[in-house]
């Protein structure tokens, strides 16, 4: 409006509308300072009435600013729920507002009936201008529900609020804005730059912020200039703030963050700690994951609870460190107890607990805390203040709980020093000679022997050395006092060292009891060329022997012809082939066994064999031909089991077998037939059996049928059932199963295109035999006729035997009581010479005559 002119003239006519659409009912209007801008409160159109212009009764969420100089609408969104109540401009800066801010619940409780409930409020403070648009400054929490905002006059917020709860009395109150606590006094120059500060930190222009106020001199000032960088993150800035605070301490705690951590946030956190912002620089290190600075800061802040809540959820590695130094804080604090628990949370309690004790002179808590603890460590620590104070008993008591054997054997020893009976010094030792035997401590067992050592007794020195594995103590003492005999075993468990000089002096001793003592010594240290050599000079055959047991391919040649010679020359062929495959030279053994009958074992052969090149590789058949003089030699010796492995190895299966078989091992035999799976073999081992027992082993009967089939044997098959059939009917009379087993036989005989003329014949006189006793009872007359025809039948006994057939007559007459008859027939067998014993019982014989 133009007020310059008698009556009032309209300059600006502007619809609350932006690009055609009605944007609601204003219902509030707010003008700066300047006057080109105009701060609007509305109520929102209802989306269905929105051509109709109709109203929402609840408030609109947006806040409008009108700039007259652009001419638009500038819109800020405060959020879901959140509706703007009442705003004001500040008096001085016309780019400032500030909006009370309340967040509304809805509750419908019909279509049309809507409860609305407030539930907080807060005031925004905003910086409007056409180019940012509007942009938030900062939020201040409201206390009281009544509150409302009056005005703004930098650096104060003007708010009335009621007196007293449910109370319509209000009271007026001004609280600083965040910027400017602590400079409420400020002159104009200083609150304008404050304000250009504030603008240009809200836009983000950090550049143009520092400009605003670097002429400024208040450490008020740039300290709250380092709050605004800890929540704007600028750290270039923050440093500068602290520089200019004059804060060096918190300049290089600063600068020392930036060369240690990585992360920025971690930077912008040790700020914030500088500067007393603990809550900022929490929120900073649990942004950036690092839960140990947290960790620290808690500490170094006091919050132990919370450092150690830190420590066991994300920081495990320093939990015990922060219960320790918790501990230390409870421990100058003079909290003893709380001291204890934090120190044994922390492990530590085993040292820490008692110097905190001791140094407080609680001697009685002391021990009653070591006692209760049951701390092997601690009952050491025990131990050592009482040995320091002379209390040996109580001492060893401590150190036995503490299974501190070493300590318990020294203060034995330090005892039996200082007793001034024999009597007891000798039950000092005997005790402490008892805790090495039945702990089986090392170190307690050395530390006795050197103390036998000072007192003489050598048996006993060298008795506990060597249990406490130190063998050169015992081989020094064993040569000291000439125990030559006890050298050789001592010396043997010892460093190789001591092993040359032991044998050495052994050597020197020139007993012939001691050089092989010398030798065995030499050998094991390493020095093999000096104990062949000791060999060959004294003629030691058998220490020679186990020397050559350990050459190999890798011995100087001629060393090795040296000890060959040697054993050639002093016939001991067993020794020099041993040495040929100890060497790799498996032509020379065999060579040197079969000239010489040397004994040929099953670990020379496997020795022998292993040296042999594979089959695969055998292109010169040396690996065939090796194997067969093996076993062959073998087969000489009547080693025949080790000769059927060797000709086996080497592919000859008729020789494996012929040395199988002479070995009579029928098992193995069947064993090596099933595996081998050749049809001569087959054949073999079922001949094999047959000369065995076999009509009294039903398995050995069953394997020469399975070997005879598998070999497709027919022939041989055949015969075997002839030969069982015969046994049938020579040693069980059983004509029936002859008959089966005849009638099997001729089957594989027709299979294995055999003549079965004569067997045919004789399977039907046995049949004829077979019917004949089958008809005794139901068919006497058909039974006799049968009968007499066989008896009359040409080559009978081809098939049947002729006392068999007069012994069922003879039977059949003696049940019908026609002795008679008995009689003629059994002078019939006596007359064709036929033994009546085997086919007729005695007592019948003598009733019928």
């Amino acid at each position: 409006w133009d007020l310059s002119k008698a009556k009032p003239d309209s300059k600006l006519v502007r619809e609350f509308e932006n690009e055609g659409r009605k944007l609601g009912e204003m219902t509030s209007v707010r003008i700066n300072k300047g006057g080109n801008r105009i701060s609007i409160l509305a109520r929102p159109l209802a989306p269905s009435q929105a051509n109709s212009q109709a109203q929402s009764s609840l408030p609109d969420t947006n806040f409008y600013v009108y700039d007259t100089d652009a001419d638009t609408f500038l819109v800020h969104d405060c959020g879901p729920s959140h509706f703007p109540v009442s705003h004001a401009w500040d008096l001085t800066d016309e780019r400032l507002i500030a909006c009370e801010v309340r967040r509304l619940y809805e509750s419908r409780m019909s279509a049309t009936d809507v409860q609305v409930k407030v539930n907080k409020a807060e005031v925004c403070f905003f910086f409007a201008t056409p180019n940012q648009g509007v942009q938030l400054q900062h939020r201040l929490p409201l206390d009281g529900d009544g509150c409302v905002v009056l005005g703004l006059h930098v650096p104060h917020i003007f708010l009335a609020e009621p007196k007293e709860s449910h109370s319509s009395a209000m009271q007026v109150k001004a609280p600083v804005m965040r910027d400017f606590v602590g400079m409420e006094c400020m002159d104009a120059d200083t609150r304008k730059a404050l304000l250009e500060f504030s603008y240009n930190m809200t836009i983000g222009n950090m550049d143009e912020a520092y400009k605003s106020v670097k002429q400024i001199k208040s450490k008020d000032l740039w300290e709250n200039m380092a709050h605004m960088c800890v929540k704007t993150a600028r750290l270039d800035v923050a440093e500068v703030c602290l520089s200019k605070m004059g804060n060096a301490t918190g300049a290089r705690a600063v600068l020392q963050a930036k060369e240690r951590e990585p992360e920025k946030d971690a930077h912008i956190a040790m700020v914030a700690i500088q500067l007393g912002l603990l809550e900022d620089a929490e929120r900073l290190y649990v942004r950036c994951g690092r839960y140990d600075l947290l960790n620290k800061m808690y500490q170094a802040s006091g919050q132990w609870e919370k450092a150690v809540e830190v420590a066991q959820k994300k920081d495990r590695i320093h939990l015990k460190v922060t219960h320790h130094l918790w501990a230390r804080h409870l421990e100058a604090a003079g909290n003893v107890q709380a001291a204890i628990d934090c120190y044994e949370k922390a492990d530590a309690h085993r040292t820490e607990v008692p110097r905190l004790l001791q140094e407080k002179r609680q001697t009685d808590t002391l021990k009653e805390y070591i006692t209760n603890s049951n701390d092997k460590e601690l009952f050491k620590w025990m131990a050592q203040f009482c040995e320091s104070h002379q209390r040996l008993d109580a001492a060893i008591s401590y150190y036995e709980k503490a299974e501190d054997f070493l300590a318990m054997v020294r203060v034995r020893c330090y005892q039996a020093q200082n007793e001034a009976s024999e009597e007891l010094r000798k039950a000092a030792l005997d005790a402490a000679e008892h805790l090495v035997e039945t702990s089986g401590n090392l170190a307690a067992a050395f530390f006795l022997a050197s103390q036998y050592e000072a007192l003489e007794r050598p048996r006993d020195a060298i008795r506990l050395f060597s249990k406490a594995a130190r063998y050169n103590h015992a081989v020094r003492i064993a040569r000291a006092q000439g125990y030559d005999k006890e050298l050789q075993a001592l010396a043997l468990q010892a460093p190789k060292r001591t092993m040359l000089e032991t044998a050495a002096y052994l050597e020197g001793r020139g007993e012939a009891n001691l050089l092989d003592s010398a030798v065995t010594l030499f050998h094991k240290a390493g020095d093999s060329s000096r104990a062949l050599q000791l060999c060959f000079n004294n003629r030691l055959f058998d220490s020679l022997r186990a020397i050559a047991d350990d050459l190999g391919t890798d011995t100087d040649p001629a060393l090795l012809g040296k000890v060959g010679d040697f054993f050639m020359s002093n016939q001991q062929f067993d020794k020099a082939v041993h040495l040929f495959i100890t060497c790799k030279q498996p032509t020379k053994a065999m060579d040197l066994c079969e000239k010489h009958k040397v004994k040929m074992t099953e670990s020379m052969a496997e020795r022998l064999t292993e040296l042999l090149p594979e089959k695969e590789a055998d292109v010169d058949g040396v690996r065939v031909n090796t194997l067969r003089r093996i076993a062959e030699l073998c087969v000489g010796q009547q080693d025949y089991h080790l000769a059927t492995k060797k000709y086996t190895q080497a592919g000859m299966k008729d020789k494996a077998m012929d040395a199988l078989l002479k070995s009579g091992d029928t098992e193995k035999i069947i064993y090596f037939a099933s595996v081998l799976r050749s049809k001569d073999i087959w054949i073999r081992a079922a001949n094999y059996l047959q000369t065995h027992n076999w009509h009294s082993d039903p398995e050995l009967m069953k394997k020469i049928i399975e070997f005879y089939t598998k070999a497709k044997g027919y022939k041989q098959l055949g015969m075997f059932y002839d030969a069982c059939s015969q046994l049938e009917i020579d040693e069980f009379r059983d004509y029936d199963k002859a008959l089966g087993a005849l009638k099997e036989s001729q089957k594989y005989l027709v299979k294995a295109q055999h003549d079965t003329t004569m067997l045919e014949k004789r399977i039907e006189m046995v049949q004829i035999f077979v019917d004949a006793k089958a008809r005794v009872k139901d068919d006497p007359s058909e039974f006799e006729r049968l009968c007499q025809q066989l008896l009359n039948a040409p080559r009978l006994e081809a098939a049947v035997q002729m006392g068999d057939v007069f012994a069922v007559l003879i039977e059949f007459y003696y049940s019908m009581h026609n002795f008679e008859k008995c009689y003629q027939l059994i002078e019939q067998m006596r007359q064709k010479r036929i033994v009546l014993g085997p086919y007729l019982d005695h007592a019948m014989v003598d009733h019928i005559y």
